[in-house]
C-alpha cells in the first residue's frame, strides 16, 4: 500500500486547492482550526447521511479534547481522529510533520493478493512471451485448451499512451479471454480508468451517474451527470469476455473501473469488493496552513435495488464472482482468484 499512500499525498499537492478565506482571516488557534474543519465537513462532505453520522455528535465528542495550549502534535492527532470518524479513505488531513488517512478499510480484510505467486506461476510460465509494457506486466497462458491474456496493472497513477495500449492488447489477438488484475490497486487519476474501459468495448454504455454535494443540507446535490464507457478510438479493443480481479484494496479510480465494468455485459468482476473510495475529493487550508481534503462527490450505479434506487457502493462495488485466495492452493502454486477467472472465460460462468 506504499504506492496507494504515496498517490493520496501527489493528489492533495496536484489539487487545485484555494485559500477558502475571504475578508478577515480566521484566527490561528486550536479552537478556530477544529471549529474551521469540522464545518467544512458539514457542509461539504458527501456522505454523511449514507454513513449514518451524526456529525452533531461527532463535535461534542472532540469538542472538549480541543485546548488552547495544545502542541500541533496533539491537535493534529484530534483532527485525525475527528475526520477518521468519516471512515473514508479520501478524508486525510496534511500537516508539515506528518498525515492522515483511514486503514480498517483493506486491514480487516483478508489481502486477496500474492504479488511473487502471479509473477512466479503465471506471468512468467511462458518468459518469451512475458512483457513489461508502460506500467502493465502482460503475458499469454495456455490453459484448460485456451488462451488467456493476461494483464496485471498495479496502480491508476501509471499513466500509459495510446500506443502502449496497442501493443498490450495486440499480444492478445486471437485469446478466448483477458485476465485483468487489479488487486491492491488503489486507485489514481480517473481519465487512465475512462480510458483503460474504452479499450474493451464497442459500444457506449453508462457506467455510472455522479453528482456533487451542493450545499449545507445533507442531502442537497447537483443534478446528476452521467459518466460513459465511451469506445477507444483506437481499433486495439478486446471485447470478448473479461474477467476483473479486485480485492479490498482495489480503491478509488479502481472503484470508478470497477463501476464501467459492471456496464459491460461480457465481463464480470471476481473476488473481493473493492474498498470503495467512489467520492471524488477535494479540500483546502485550516488557518494554520494544514491542508485538508474529502469526498465531496457520489457516484452512483445505473444498477438498482428492487424500490428502482441506484446503488449507492461508496463502501465497496461488490464482485460478479466472489472467490478468495485460497492458501493452502497458493503453497501449490495456484491462484485461485485467478483461476475463477479462467474458468469464467472457459464457461462463461
Amino acid at each position: 500500500m506504499k504506492k496507494y499512500l504515496l498517490v493520496l499525498l501527489m493528489m492533495v499537492v496536484l489539487a487545485s486547492c484555494t485559500k477558502p478565506f475571504l475578508g478577515d482571516q480566521p484566527e490561528n488557534s486550536p479552537r478556530e482550526n477544529f471549529e474551521y474543519l469540522w464545518e467544512q465537513i458539514r457542509q461539504k462532505y458527501s456522505f454523511l447521511t449514507y454513513k449514518q453520522i451524526d456529525w452533531d455528535e461527532v463535535y461534542n465528542r472532540y469538542s472538549p479534547r480541543i485546548r488552547p495550549d495544545m502542541s500541533d502534535e496533539a491537535l493534529f492527532r484530534v483532527l485525525e481522529a475527528m475526520t477518521n470518524e468519516l471512515r473514508d479513505g479520501h478524508a486525510n488531513l496534511f500537516a508539515p510533520f506528518t498525515f492522515s488517512n483511514y486503514y480498517p478499510v483493506f486491514l480487516n480484510s483478508p489481502v486477496n493478493y500474492d504479488s511473487r505467486l502471479l509473477l512466479e506461476h503465471y506471468m512468467l510460465r511462458y518468459p518469451e512471451k512475458y512483457f513489461v509494457t508502460g506500467p502493465f506486466q502482460h503475458t499469454v497462458l495456455d490453459t484448460l485448451g485456451l488462451k488467456i491474456g493476461l494483464i496485471s496493472y498495479r496502480s491508476f497513477s501509471g499513466s500509459f499512451s495510446g500506443a502502449e495500449l496497442d501493443f498490450v492488447l495486440g499480444k492478445m489477438s486471437g485469446v478466448d479471454g483477458v485476465i485483468l488484475d487489479l488487486r491492491s490497486n488503489g486507485g489514481g487519476a480517473i481519465q487512465h480508468a475512462h480510458n483503460l474501459a474504452g479499450r474493451f468495448t464497442a459500444v457506449e454504455r453508462i457506467a455510472y451517474y455522479s453528482r456533487i454535494k451542493g450545499g449545507p443540507d445533507p442531502d442537497h446535490f447537483t443534478p446528476e451527470s452521467v459518466i460513459r464507457t465511451i469506445p477507444a478510438a483506437s481499433s486495439r479493443r478486446f471485447t470478448g469476455r473479461l474477467a476483473v480481479l479486485t480485492n479490498r484494496g482495489s480503491y478509488s479510480a479502481t472503484s470508478m473501473f470497477a463501476l464501467h465494468v459492471r456496464a459491460l455485459p461480457q465481463a464480470r468482476l471476481v473476488g473481493d469488493t473493492t474498498g470503495g473510495g467512489l467520492g471524488a475529493p477535494n479540500g483546502g487550508e485550516l488557518p494554520n496552513g494544514w491542508y485538508y481534503r474529502f469526498s465531496v462527490t457520489q457516484s452512483l450505479s445505473p444498477e438498482t435495488d428492487p424500490s428502482g434506487n441506484r446503488y449507492n457502493w461508496e463502501d465497496g462495488v461488490p464482485p460478479h464472482i466472489r472467490v478468495d485466495l485460497d492458501p493452502l492452493l497458493a503453497a501449490q502454486g495456484f491462484d485461485s482468484m485467478l483461476e475463477r477467472g479462467i474458468s469464467y472465460i472457459q464457461s462463461g460462468n
